[in-house]
């Protein structure tokens, strides 16, 4: 039978993370009353360090996995794999057992907390830790006993081998524990840090951030040759908490050819923060008569690189764009004409009006 203790009130003291525009910051140092001991006291005594990452990792750490999930080899096709460690120490519990219970004291107690590095205090949020049966059933998939979702985990199992799954964000660990009579504790050793990232126009000028979205790739290829998505549609300022390791970032701005290629460096314990500049402009197409210069509705648009490869269409009196800066050509056909014409976008450009001359451009 399973139980979890019921979680003991502690005070967290919190801190604010000060970091500086280097593309690699130190974490906050650890504590002194964090430095006197590496193996926690079991609750309701531990001196928590302030947070680490101010921030809430993404949904996917709070969905249960199916019966069929593998703590060994993680979700399927997740690349990403850490190293970590654990020590554990097997003692007397600080707390009575109740003696009216005869099974109070056949149970194990296991108490985990987490970390970043070794030199890095503990992670006071955003975690979450499944416990499985170390035995694999005859379809081969691990029983799931308990999800905890807490700085720490403490729960109470009988005697017996156990894997825990620790997931933080972007960042995962599985650690195996023989558990025997009285309290086992660890510390989970998550080898991570963060990533923050940012974009802006080249020569440091500002840009629509909404438009900006970021992905975080693997460094390696699967069979087909593609990288590995680590983390999707990032935006600006958001922090991931990911593995020590380099990673692939590609930038976008706006939904076309807007894109900037970078290859960044993350340290165990330590912020990485960068700026991908951006070559591109914001335009608005439009096609007007050339006596009035109204803009004709039902205008269908296609705009082509020098190359002949089509980068955007459209319909409509107007098409806004954000492209590379560059030269393109466009074709604006209304009704059974069609116009040709080239336009150049420069970096900076914003909402930049592009008219297509039906008395000038070519038929």
């Amino acid at each position: 039978m399973l139980r979890t203790l019921n979680p003991v009130s502690r005070a967290v003291s919190r801190v604010a993370v000060v970091c500086a525009t280097a593309v690699a910051l130190q974490w906050a140092p650890v504590s002194s009353a964090l430095a006197q001991s590496a193996i926690p006291p079991v609750k309701p005594d531990l001196p928590f360090a302030p947070d680490v990452l101010d921030m809430n990792p993404d949904g996917n750490q709070s969905v249960t996995p199916p019966i069929s999930y593998d703590p060994l080899s993680g979700y399927q096709g997740q690349s990403l794999a850490p190293t970590f460690g654990s020590t554990n120490q097997t003692y007397s519990p600080s707390f009575p057992f109740d003696s009216t219970a005869e099974t109070a004291m056949d149970k194990a107690t296991l108490y985990l907390v987490a970390k970043l590095s070794e030199d890095t205090p503990n992670l006071t949020k955003g975690l979450v830790w499944r416990v499985f049966d170390a035995t694999p059933k005859e379809d081969g998939s691990y029983e799931q006993l308990a999800v905890i979702k807490d700085s720490d985990a403490e729960v109470r199992l009988d005697p017996g081998a156990y894997l825990v799954h620790t997931s933080f964000g972007k960042v995962t660990a599985t650690t195996r524990h023989e558990l025997t009579q009285g309290v086992t504790t660890g510390t989970i050793v998550l080898n991570a840090g963060g990533i923050r990232l940012d974009a802006a126009l080249s020569g440091d000028q500002p840009l629509e951030r909404e438009d900006v979205t970021f992905d975080i790739y693997d460094m390696t290829y699967d069979a087909t040759g593609n990288r590995n998505l680590i983390a999707g549609n990032v935006k600006p300022g958001q922090l991931i908490p990911i593995g020590a390791g380099t990673y692939h970032v590609v930038s976008r701005y706006g939904n076309l050819n807007a894109i900037v290629r970078a290859d960044l460096h993350v340290q165990a314990g330590k912020l990485t923060e960068a700026t991908l500049h951006h070559r591109a402009g914001e335009v608005t197409l439009k096609l007007v008569s050339g006596k009035n210069k109204i803009s004709l509705a039902n205008t269908s648009w296609t705009v082509l690189t020098p190359g002949g490869d089509t980068v955007a269409s459209g319909n409509g009196a107007f098409l806004d764009l954000t492209l590379a800066a560059g030269t393109y050509e466009v074709m604006a056909q209304n009704g059974a004409t069609t116009y040709r014409d080239t336009f150049e976008v420069k970096t900076g450009f914003r909402d930049v009006e592009i008219e297509i001359d039906t008395e000038k451009a070519q038929r």
